[in-house]
C-alpha cells in the first residue's frame, strides 16, 4: 500500500513539473515570438540571435521562473 502511495506521489510531482515547464515555455514564446523555444523533459531552451542581450536588458526575463509556485 505504501508503495502505491509513493508511486502516486511521484506521478503527481512529475505532472506538476511538466505543467510548470509548459507554462514557462508558453511565457517565453509570448515574449520572443519567432525565437525557437524547445521543451526537453524538465528544461526550456531558447535559441536565437540577441537572446543574451535581451536577457541582460529585460529584468522580467531574468526572473521569469521566480514567481510564486
Amino acid at each position: 500500500m505504501m508503495a502505491n502511495l509513493v508511486e502516486r506521489g511521484q506521478a503527481l510531482a512529475i505532472e506538476a513539473q511538466r505543467r510548470k515547464v509548459r507554462a514557462a515555455a508558453e511565457q517565453l514564446r509570448a515574449l520572443f515570438g519567432s525565437m525557437a523555444v524547445e521543451v526537453e523533459e524538465a528544461r526550456v531552451l531558447v535559441r536565437g540571435r540577441g537572446i543574451i542581450k535581451r536577457w541582460l536588458i529585460d529584468p522580467g526575463l531574468r526572473f521569469l521562473a521566480g514567481g510564486p509556485t
